[in-house]
Formats: structure tokens, C-alpha cells, sequence
């Protein structure tokens, strides 16, 4: 096991510290607007185009986790990026609205910030949405928001024929509202959605008006042997949206370790992709999994440090 202090000691910090220094006080009060960042406002450089996907230590790999992670000590989702050199989190909360305004400090170094406004359904949307529009107000360095696991379909069981939105987190009427309300507000912040190529289906379409951003997603290991066809199939669906390709470290669908080809097959082919100019970047899942030496996460720390300022 890694020892966290060591590893965090030796960690390379990568943080978006100067684009908030003109800030000048604490945590996103008072500032100006003019030190807001956006999820669009990369460099040319493949490292500030990555992310990571944040959860909790113990939201999803704590004892008796039902995917066989092994547990391994407690870490911040900042102090997880600082060791992978990945400069952007996705804020996931499981358990929802953090308890005290101490736990947000953690994220004052972060380059950007996305927080989850839904969680899979609609009670968890209901449950945040205020928490987390408030925090634009409070937080320079926030970007947009996710919606996690929005669809409810798997187009494997599904038709071809049918025109119907698909099932989701949330309806039409409120995806055209929430949009609204990004684009009102007085700096423009991304809404993103989580899609997963099992949910490749024309029901998918409808509601892609209303967003901004995908993050696509293979979630089980062995459907890596096809990102490159379900790639071509979502591209055929959703042909012009700015595209987060979602890289997973562990083989959450197959409940195991991820198989070391998998991970060099599809970080070979992300590469790709950003050099096509097909992908806006990447995000790795996810932040309790980097201190468990795992040869995954391992191999896409050594990955982004040796590809980070590849441009295009």
C-alpha cells in the first residue's frame, strides 16, 4: 500500500491558483467576475483538459461495497487530482449538501469545478438544486454542473422505432427550465449529462437541446473491445456536442479490477480522439480509487504526465 502521506508529499501540485490570485480574499466571497473560469475556456495543452470524477472515500468502495473495491484510507477529492496531475474535479456527492461550508475550502486551489445537480433521480435534484445554484455565487472557480446517470433506459432491451425522450433523472419541462436558468444567470456555466454507451439510442435525443456538455462512459470492462464502434454510434446520435470521453480505472460492470489492456486500449484511443479534435477531454473515475495501488491508476498517472502537454 501507498503510504498517503508519502504519496501526497511527492505529489505535483497542478492547481488553477493563478487564475483566482487576483482574487485576493478566501473562498470565492467578493470576487470579481473577472477571475470566473468556464468549462470551455481551455488551454492547449491535454492536461488542463482533464478531470476527474470526485466522490466521497466510502461512498462507493467503503466495507461490503458491491463492486469488490478494496478499502483503502480516507482521501479528499483535491488531494486525489494533486496526486494524478489532473487540474478539474466533478463534484459527486452521494450523500448530498455537505454539512458545513469547511468542506468546500478543499476545492479553493482547484483550476475548475463541476458539482452534481442530480444524482440518477429526480429527488435527488429536488434535494440540491438550491445548494448547488447558490454555489456560483460563492465559488469563481465553478464551471457547470452534471447530471449523473440521467437516463433511465438501456438500449440493448429497446427499439430502434421509438421517437418517445427517453426516460430520465428529469423531464423535458424541467431540463428546458434549468437550462433557462443557466443561460439568465450573469456568467455562462455548462449543464453536462452522463450518458453510457448501453444508452446509445435515438431516445437519447430530444433532450440534447438542453445541454451543453456529454460525458460518455463504458461501464463495463469488456465493452472497451467496442469504444471505437460505440464512439462512431454516438457521434452518429449526438454529432456536435462538446464531448467529455469518461475514462474508468476500475471495472465497475464487471465488478473487478480493470484489465490492464483495457486501460492502454482506451486511453490509446482517447488520445486519438483529442487530437481529432472529436473530444474535449477526458475524465478519470475516480478519486477514492488513487490510493489503493491499483496498476490502472498507476498506469493513467504515468499516462497524463507523459501525454499532458501534447497539443492539437
Amino acid at each position: 500500500m501507498i503510504n498517503r502521506r508519502e504519496f501526497l508529499k511527492n505529489a505535483s501540485v497542478l492547481t488553477g491558483a493563478g487564475a483566482l490570485a487576483s482574487c485576493g480574499m478566501s473562498f470565492g466571497y467578493g470576487c470579481s467576475r473577472s477571475v470566473y473560469v468556464n468549462l470551455r475556456s481551455y488551454e492547449n495543452r491535454l492536461q488542463d483538459r482533464l478531470w476527474m470524477w470526485g466522490h466521497d472515500t466510502g461512498d462507493y468502495d467503503g466495507p461490503d461495497n458491491g463492486y469488490n473495491i478494496p478499502v483503502s484510507p480516507s482521501i479528499s477529492m483535491a488531494d486525489a487530482i494533486r496526486y494524478m496531475g489532473i487540474p478539474n474535479v466533478c463534484v459527486i456527492r452521494k450523500s448530498g449538501i455537505p454539512r458545513d461550508e469547511e468542506y468546500n475550502k478543499q476545492f479553493k486551489d482547484v483550476k475548475r469545478i463541476a458539482w452534481a445537480l442530480a444524482m440518477g433521480s429526480n429527488k435527488s435534484y429536488q434535494t440540491v438544486k438550491d445548494y448547488v445554484l447558490s454555489l456560483r455565487d460563492k465559488m469563481p472557480n465553478l464551471g457547470g454542473y452534471f447530471l449523473d446517470d440521467f437516463f433511465h433506459i438501456d438500449a440493448r432491451s429497446l427499439s430502434e422505432d421509438s421517437k418517445e425522450a427517453a426516460p430520465a433523472a428529469l423531464s423535458m419541462d424541467e431540463m428546458k427550465q434549468l437550462y433557462d436558468e443557466t443561460l439568465a444567470y450573469k456568467r455562462r456555466l455548462d449543464l453536462a449529462i452522463v450518458l453510457y454507451t448501453h444508452q446509445l439510442h435515438p431516445s437519447i435525443q430530444p433532450v440534447m437541446k438542453y445541454v451543453d456538455v456529454v460525458s460518455l462512459w463504458i461501464w463495463t470492462g469488456a465493452d472497451i473491445q467496442m469504444i471505437e464502434e460505440n464512439f462512431k454510434k454516438y457521434r452518429s446520435l449526438v454529432p456536435d456536442k462538446p464531448t467529455l470521453l469518461g475514462i474508468y480505472m476500475w471495472d465497475f460492470g464487471g465488478k473487478k479490477e480493470l484489465d490492464q489492456n483495457f486501460m492502454v486500449k482506451q486511453l490509446d484511443y482517447a488520445l486519438r480522439l483529442y487530437k481529432e479534435k472529436q473530444i474535449e477531454g477526458m475524465i478519470f473515475h475516480c478519486t477514492p480509487l488513487v490510493n489503493k495501488n491499483l496498476l490502472a491508476v498507476e498506469y493513467a498517472k504515468e499516462w497524463i504526465a507523459k501525454h499532458g502537454n501534447e497539443k492539437r
